[in-house]
C-alpha cells in the first residue's frame, strides 16, 4: 500500500482560513462525495477544538457560507455537505473513490491542512501531488511522507488494538455505564461489583485498555 502525508494550504478553502482567524484546530473526516450537474458535493464530519465562543462563531460562519449546502451540529461536532465546482481538478483528484483516507485530516490553527491518504497504485498518489502543486489557489504544499507502508502501520488499523478479553470487557462496561460522562454516572466500585472482580483488578484492566486505545487518537 502506498502512503502519502502532506501539509497544504489553499486560498479557496472553506474551512481552514476561518479556523486560523478564530484560533481553532479541527479534525476533518471525509465521508463521501457525489457529482450533480457541474458540481461535486462532498460530505464530511468536522471536530472542532478550542474556545467555546470561537467554536460557536465558526459554526455560524459555516451556516451562512454559500457553498455549505447542508449542516447538522452536535456541540463541537459538525456534519456538512459542501459544494465544489466540478471543473476544479483539485477536488476531482482529492475525492477520487480509489483513494483511502486512513486518518482524519488535521486542520491547524495556523491555517494548514495535514492530510494522510493511501492507495494501492503509486501513480494515483503521484497524480494527486501534481494536482496539488499545479492548483492555482495553492499557497503552500509540502510532502511529509511518500512511501510504501503496511496497512497495520496506518492510523485506521491502529484504532483497533488487540485487547485481552478482560481489558475489553472493562472498558466496554465503563463506557456503557457512563464512566466517561461528565459528571460520571458510575464509579469504579460499582463497575468492579458488576464485573465480579476486585476494585484494584478492575482498575488495572481499565487503565491498561485506556493506555492502548487513547494514544491512537493523538496525531503524531
Amino acid at each position: 500500500m502506498w502512503y502519502l502525508k502532506y501539509k497544504y494550504k489553499h486560498s479557496d478553502c472553506i474551512y481552514s482560513p476561518k479556523l486560523q482567524e478564530l484560533n481553532l484546530n479541527g479534525y476533518f473526516y471525509y465521508i463521501g462525495e457525489y457529482s450533480k450537474e457541474n458540481y461535486t458535493y462532498a460530505s464530511a464530519v468536522i471536530q472542532l477544538v478550542g474556545d467555546e465562543k470561537a467554536i460557536k462563531k465558526y459554526i455560524k460562519y459555516l451556516k451562512h457560507h454559500k457553498n455549505i449546502r447542508k449542516i447538522e451540529v452536535y456541540d463541537n461536532i459538525v456534519f456538512v455537505l459542501a459544494k465544489h465546482k466540478k471543473e476544479i481538478i483539485l477536488y476531482e483528484s482529492a475525492y477520487n473513490p480509489i483513494l483511502i483516507y486512513p486518518a482524519p485530516a488535521y486542520l491547524s490553527k495556523e491555517g494548514f491542512e495535514i492530510t494522510e491518504v493511501a492507495c494501492w497504485d503509486r501513480k494515483v498518489l503521484q497524480d494527486l501531488i501534481n494536482s496539488l502543486e499545479k492548483n492555482k489557489t495553492t499557497t503552500y504544499f509540502e510532502i511529509l511522507q511518500f512511501n510504501e507502508k503496511k496497512m497495520e502501520e496506518m492510523y485506521i488499523s491502529k484504532l483497533l488494538p488487540k485487547l485481552p478479553i478482560k481489558q475489553k470487557e472493562a472498558i466496554t462496561l465503563a463506557l456503557k455505564n457512563g464512566y466517561y460522562n461528565y459528571p460520571r454516572k458510575v464509579n469504579l466500585d460499582k463497575l468492579a461489583k458488576v464485573s465480579k472482580v476486585s476494585k484494584q483488578t478492575f482498575r488495572e484492566n481499565l487503565r491498561k485498555a485506556e493506555a492502548k486505545i487513547i494514544p491512537k487518537f493523538i496525531s503524531e
